[in-house]
């Protein structure tokens, strides 16, 4: 019995010197300066016209195009269901090529929904409508639109075909691979639905590799989701260049799409980084947990121990890129929920060369 109580009071010695320095898993930290993660409607970015300093030759699969997963999801929902902040027009003008469009059925529309949160924009009109727009005005463009069903909708795969055989701006050639010569100004559905029409480049075909692990059971699972975001940047920067790489930095289910992104506290641009109660230094509680992981900071340091600090997956994918700025890597498509202007630059700037755009 007196071995328990040592053994317990040891334990609860060490809870309180903890709490004591971390305030628990719950407080946040000092406000994260990075410019992966954004928040805001604009994030004071303008690039319009990266893709013309691309060579014609450059096939699709060798090119780093930043995306957005849900891109309209930016309506309703709250917390649980938002993934972006910037409406679409605001994406293409801040360098974003690459949609991810999910649709169901309202009142005989193809609309785009997020689960069951209709984000009340049309496909036909504020979807293509868009995309057609902003390429008419910058023709050395590509929008690549993963095109997929999120809600019931009767005829699925023809409502879709009506529409984008419409638009004479769709990609209707029989590439999977096509240079930039052959979908300049294109609208280029990535097919992820099953139809007797292709629509486009089918989606995760056998020359693709795709990182979409996007379900976390807390806020510690960050940890996982972001050695799998890593591993798949490594394996686009090393594969062979007519592979498709596709890497989502996105993730929700036990913890918010915001906090996987950012890791902060609350949804905000510059909300402080959440704690995740392990410490470095004289205490380290962090060595105790695969999850700690070395990627996130150290902060309020006191007596030779430090609190550790959440970081969101846009940082650290943001931090890896620029790591490696000096040498050119290719990450495919790299689909991110609030991106921020610092993401969306790093990864146009690592095709073969800076990019420079205006801010």
């Amino acid at each position: 019995m007196i071995k328990v109580r040592r053994v317990a009071s040891r334990s609860a010695v060490l809870a309180a010197v903890l709490a004591g320095l971390t305030f628990g898993p719950a407080v946040p930290a000092l406000a994260d300066q990075t410019t992966g993660y954004s928040h805001d409607s604009s994030i004071g970015l303008t690039s319009t016209d990266w893709m013309a300093r691309l060579p014609n030759s450059t096939l699709l699969s060798e090119i780093s195009i930043p995306g957005t997963h849900d891109s309209g999801a930016s309506l309703s929902g709250g917390d649980i269901a938002l993934t972006q902040s910037m409406d679409l027009v605001t994406q293409l003008k801040s360098g974003i090529r690459a949609w991810d469009i999910r649709l169901g059925d309202s009142s005989g529309r193809l609309v785009v929904y997020h689960g069951i949160a209709r984000q009340g924009q049309d496909f036909q009109n504020d979807v293509l409508g868009a995309a057609d727009a902003f390429l008419k005005a910058h023709p050395t463009e590509v929008i690549l639109m993963r095109v997929a069903q999120e809600q019931p909708a009767s005829d699925f795969a023809g409502r879709v075909h009506s529409y984008a055989s419409a638009d004479p701006r769709v990609y209707r050639g029989l590439s999977d691979n096509p240079p930039l010569s052959e979908i300049r100004g294109k609208i280029v559905i990535l097919q992820d639905f099953p139809s007797p029409t292709r629509e486009g480049i089918p989606w995760a075909n056998s020359g693709w590799s795709v990182q979409d692990d996007y379900n976390m059971s807390n806020n510690w699972d960050l940890a996982r989701k972001w050695r799998g975001v890593a591993a798949q940047m490594d394996a686009a920067s090393s594969g062979p260049a007519a592979k498709f790489y596709v890497n989502f930095l996105s993730a929700s289910g036990g913890s918010f799409p915001y906090f996987a992104a950012s890791g902060h506290s609350s949804p905000g641009t510059g909300a402080p980084n959440l704690l995740t109660g392990w410490t470095r230094g004289i205490i380290n509680s962090c060595s105790w947990s695969a999850n700690c992981i070395k990627e996130y900071s150290s902060v309020n340091c006191f007596l030779g121990t430090c609190s550790v600090a959440f970081q969101g997956v846009n940082m650290l994918a943001t931090q890896k890129i620029n790591e490696a700025q000096s040498v050119h890597h290719r990450y495919g498509i790299v689909y991110a929920d609030f991106p921020g202007a610092g993401l969306i630059q790093s990864v146009i700037n690592s095709n073969a060369g800076p990019v420079t755009t205006t801010s």
